[in-house]
């Protein structure tokens, strides 16, 4: 396979995203042009770069719906887990043993670990209450 010009403009492109990333500034606008300047590139056509910036959007909508629509979901459920207290409960056996900031930590990792296994573990970091570390 040869790399033509769109090759290496979607290079320098994700090089320029990274770097922008490491000095902690907005990626839309790079990624936005770059994606632009890649179709024009790719298609010859000014028309259908612009065209590419839209049909990139759609299809990462498309991509990432369903983890949009889990993360809802999980949250939702999250909240109501919260709205009856069960998050405050799960906890208050393991306060007895959060004597200081190094066992709380400990104790935590152990339960947000346990806790993990059976819920799906970005929730079940929610769960473990803030308030429990210096109970």
């Amino acid at each position: 396979m040869v790399l033509t010009i769109p090759h290496w403009i979607y290079l320098i492109g994700t090089c320029l995203i990274i770097l922008t990333m490491l000095f902690r500034q907005n990626v839309v606008v790079p990624a936005v042009l770059m994606t632009f300047l890649v179709g024009w590139l790719y298609t010859g056509s000014f028309f259908l770069g612009l065209q590419t910036i839209f049909q990139a959007s759609l299809t990462a909508a498309g991509e990432l719906f369903n983890i949009f629509l889990i993360i809802a979901i999980m949250t939702a459920l999250l909240h109501s887990l919260k709205a009856i207290r069960s998050d405050e409960r799960m906890i208050t056996p393991f306060q007895k043993v959060m004597v200081n900031g190094h066992i709380s930590f400990w104790v935590l990792v152990f339960v947000t670990y346990a806790i993990s296994l059976f819920f799906w573990p970005t929730p079940a970091v929610s769960l473990v209450p803030k308030t429990t570390i210096y109970k």
